[in-house]
């Protein structure tokens, strides 16, 4: 049977099923993954070689400008995970002849959910990889390839959430009391990912005439914490971010209020985004004030997310402030919440919070990018349209899955709606 011509006399790639892997939940949920993937060699003629090795690599990087140990490196990188696997191998004395054409090698990597995610800071990033060696006896040099992949968490749809009877809410509701108001603070998501809208509600019941509403500050902090025990090398910084108004809602019920039931509190947008940016608004408080604004978080370029490694800790807390002023007192009535949220990814925007129907996840178009400007407050970053783009590549993915499970493809389900 003649061979079939390859332009390349020796190619080898690695294909994987999943080029994004997720991890779910934090690292104390007791969840592993699946890394699926090909090594595929393409051979214009046979060679002998003795093993065929895949591994799959994770390693940390840190600068350190003011230098690190007797010798004062300015930068330090370390192995944090290896798992290598021999898919293909023979005793030493003897060689395997690798035919010529396109030869494949399946392998399978488990992933524990304690694995760092990746993290791509300024300073100090956390990357892997996957390697792949034809080792060749004799005089002949060793095939090698390599591909990098991705690790990204997200903290929902986690195991541990879907097996609890106890779902905690993803929203944060507080409550504050005084003499001359109530207030009423509710941040619609604790969760959300670096670049999107972000919604807190606000509701002020005044308990006496002329209280007027003076100032909100809304202020995101990212505190970063790095460190490497073996030498002893610690840093700490803190960097506040001014949260970008959007869109301001007003929450009072419009019938209620032309039924004369609610007294309307109509407040200009003018009016309150100078409370937003000034220290005395002087907006009066004649009548409940309820409103939902609409913020934009920190894009990917400026902000990381939160994450769980030790050695690069990033951490974020909401800061929202609001002062009112009550007549006949010298003093001012301080509002003060101060709670810790999570930040996804940036590729995380969907944070996975619908599930679609089996059809739509597999013909979901790609990104369009002239739609996605269109959407308010979303920051169109191209790690996000990388990201979407290969997660949307699974037409070959698909067929190494049914060649790796040894069948036939599976017939989708039905979708969810259904005709009585």
């Amino acid at each position: 049977m003649p061979v079939p011509f390859f332009p390349a006399s020796k190619h080898l790639t690695i294909e994987l099923a999943e080029p994004v892997t997720i991890l779910r939940g934090p690292p104390t949920d007791p969840a592993t993954h699946v890394l699926r993937g090909e090594v595929e060699l393409v051979l214009s003629k046979p060679i002998h070689a003795c093993d065929v090795i895949v591994q799959l690599v994770g390693r940390s990087y840190m600068l350190w400008p003011e230098g690190l140990g007797s010798r004062g490196k300015v930068y330090h990188e370390k192995t944090i995970h290896e798992q290598n696997l021999i898919l293909q191998t023979l005793p030493e004395d003897q060689s395997v002849m690798i035919p010529a054409g396109l030869n494949r090698w399946p392998f399978t990597f488990l992933l524990p959910n304690t694995m760092v995610e990746t993290i791509e800071d300024e300073i100090a990033k956390v990357y892997y990889y996957v390697n792949a060696t034809v080792h060749r006896n004799g005089l002949g040099t060793n095939i090698r390839c390599r591909r990098n992949i991705m690790l990204l968490r997200t903290l929902t749809s986690s195991d541990a959430s879907l097996i609890s009877y106890a779902l905690p809410s993803p929203s944060i509701v507080v409550d504050r009391k005084f003499d001359a108001c109530d207030a009423t603070i509710c941040i619609d998501k604790a969760i959300a990912s670096s670049g999107t809208q972000f919604p807190i509600s606000v509701i002020l019941a005044p308990h006496l005439k002329h209280v007027h509403l003076e100032s909100i500050a809304i202020v995101l902090t990212e505190r970063r914490v790095y460190q490497l025990p073996e030498f002893n090398a610690y840093r700490k910084e803190s960097h506040d971010y001014k949260l970008q108004l959007t869109s301001v809602t007003n929450l009072e019920d419009p019938s209620l209020a032309l039924n004369g039931l609610v007294p309307c509190s109509d407040v200009p947008l003018t009016h309150l985004r100078r409370a937003l940016a000034a220290k005395n608004a002087h907006i009066p408080l004649s009548n409940p004030f309820q409103h939902r604004f609409i913020f934009t978080l920190p894009n990917c370029l400026t902000l990381n997310h939160t994450t769980f490694f030790s050695q690069m800790k990033f951490n974020h807390n909401l800061r929202i402030h609001i002062e009112l002023s009550v007549p006949d007192s010298s003093e001012r009535v301080q509002i003060h919440l101060d709670t810790p949220i999570t930040i996804l990814d940036c590729r995380l925007k969907e944070e996975f919070a619908t599930l679609p129907t089996y059809k739509e996840a597999l013909s979901d178009p790609m990104v369009d990018a002239q739609n996605t400007l269109e959407k308010p407050g979303f920051f169109l970053c191209p790690c996000y349209l990388d990201f979407k783009k290969k997660s949307r590549q699974a037409g070959r993915q698909e067929w190494m899955m049914v060649r790796q499970n040894g069948g036939a493809p599976m017939q989708p389900p039905p979708p969810y709606s259904f005709s009585r």
